[in-house]
Parts: C-alpha cells; structure tokens; sequence
C-alpha cells in the first residue's frame, strides 16, 4: 500500500515475476521451472519477463541474491557486535536450528542451487558460492573472536554440520534435522571453546 493514500499499489510484471520465480524455484527447482510456467503464474508475459531480466539465468541469479539477503537476515541477530563474542558462535548454532524448524523448510536455496548447476561459471554458482565463502569466512572471525584454539577448524566444522544439517533435512525431516544439528553443535561448541570466564 502507498503510506501516503492507503491505496494498494499494483506491482509490476519485474516484481510479480521475481515473487513467483522465489517461491517455485524452491519448492520445485530451478531447471524443473520453465519460463512458460512462470510467466502464467505471474499473470505477465515472455515480453515483460526479458524486458526485466535478460534471460532466466539471470533471473535466477536476482534471487539468489535476494536469497543471500534473506539468510544474512537470518544470522544478522546472532552474529550482532552487540551480543558478547563468547555467546556468537551459539546464537549462530541456534538460529540455524531456528531456521530448520520454519514450516515448509526444504533446504538451503543456494545450497540448492548450487547442486543444480555443476558449471562454476554459471551466474548462479558465482552468487552462490560467492555467499558460502563469505559465510565461511565470517565463520572462522566470530570463532576467533569467541576465543577459539583453532578457529578456522571451528569455523568450518560449523558450516559443515549446517549445511549437513540443511541437506539431510529432505530425508530426516526437518524436526529430526534440527534436533541432530542442536545436539552436534552444542557438542563440538562444548569441547572447542574455552570455559566461559577463561
């Protein structure tokens, strides 16, 4: 809605089609998606879909990015220079369980996507995977920062028990998923970091 007159204001076709294209991306995959499909449940037309985007890799790599903007959000909280170092790595472990949990979760999208497009020059393995190295990266720093004897360790055995965690969720379930995720984390955060008060 417009704040100024209450009135909804009508999206247009770049929009609808970005909104649509987040939403079957997901749940059905990326390649499973033609354009046809899209521009139907859209309500637009092939014509406004490569005014808007160049074509569907390019598509496909807006929301990713969109992607990547939404779980950075995810993390934001925990990963605040607000919260004491000691408690980040934690509150990071917690909200990916968190996460897990939402209904109707069925994977990390980039994660996803990443499986999809073998090819790493692809517009969105480049997004993708430009993300996960970020992710890593700032992994690593908030162990460190934590107080971590290894940091880098810590760092990447993290993101490899989340993104585990994430891809068993399609077999396991999410609340079977989360709850591994939960117990193994807590575990290796116990043994990894140094005593509260050292």
């Amino acid at each position: 809605m417009s704040e100024a007159s209450g009135i909804p204001q009508r999206r247009t076709a770049a929009q609808r089609l970005r909104e649509v294209a987040r939403d079957l991306f997901y749940r059905q995959g990326i390649r499973a998606t033609g354009v046809e499909e899209l521009c139907r449940v859209a309500g637009t037309t092939k014509i406004s879909l490569y005014r808007a985007f160049p074509s569907k890799d390019e598509l496909v790599a807006c929301i990713l990015r969109d992607d990547c903007e939404q779980e950075s959000a995810w993390y934001r909280e925990a990963l605040s220079p607000d919260l004491p170092a000691r408690e980040r790595p934690a509150a990071f472990l917690a909200a990916a369980v968190a996460e897990l949990r939402q209904p109707g979760f069925r994977g990390c999208s980039l994660g996803l996507a990443i499986a999809e497009f073998p090819d790493a020059e692809h517009p969105a393995r480049k997004v993708a995977d430009a993300y996960k190295r970020r992710m890593r990266d700032t992994l690593r720093q908030v162990c460190a920062d934590a107080g971590a004897a290894d940091p880098n360790m810590l760092g990447d055995a993290l993101m490899m028990l989340t993104e585990g965690a994430f891809s068993s969720a399609a077999y396991l379930g999410t609340v079977e998923a989360a709850a591994a995720l939960e117990r193994a984390g807590q575990q290796l955060l116990s043994s990894a970091l140094p005593p509260e008060g050292d």
